[in-house]
């Protein structure tokens, strides 16, 4: 049974496409403690309009990626905020090109509310999911679309590789 965290979860089949973005490394348990580096890069990403250094986006969507997966005590990871592109665009400062791979994906919808806290709870679920659910590691990510114009009032769908 869903709970309020997650409204809807279902396993999609995502084809391959391209994100460019901007990565840092973290770790699991001090993201989870709500001090870690992520709130900050996104802060980070606005403030500086890294946005408006992506070339070739193919749409307004803001991917949030989590990749590179490392199985030690921490579970450190890389974490990059981008957008989807068409081949052949220039990479600008700190910026790189991820490939989403083809696959299947279980996607997590969140409550609709301000997104810091829906997305935070809506991980505490997926946390809680795969204890008894196959998660791949190879790439997860947050799709923030038109539902999430107001960061106050938002809802944003979880893909997590299976």
């Amino acid at each position: 049974m869903l709970t309020d965290l997650v409204v809807s979860q279902k396993v999609v089949k995502v084809n391959e496409f391209t994100v460019v973005g901007v990565p840092i490394r973290t770790d699991e348990p001090v993201e989870e403690t709500g001090t870690g580096l992520i709130p900050e890069h996104w802060q980070t990403f606005y403030k500086q309009q890294l946005a408006n250094k992506i070339a070739n986006k193919v749409n307004g969507n803001t991917f949030a990626l989590y990749t590179e997966f490392e199985y030690n005590q921490k579970m450190d990871f890389t974490f990059a905020l981008g957008y989807e592109v068409l081949p052949g665009g220039e990479l600008k400062e700190d910026m790189r090109e991820f490939i989403i791979p083809e696959g299947e994906y279980m996607v997590f919808t969140t409550a609709v509310g301000p997104a810091r806290q829906v997305v935070v709870e809506a991980w505490a679920y997926i946390r809680e999911w795969a204890k008894k659910n196959h998660r791949a590691y190879k790439i997860d990510f947050e799709l923030y679309d038109e539902r999430c114009i107001d960061p106050e009032y938002s809802q944003v769908d979880i893909y997590v590789s299976i």
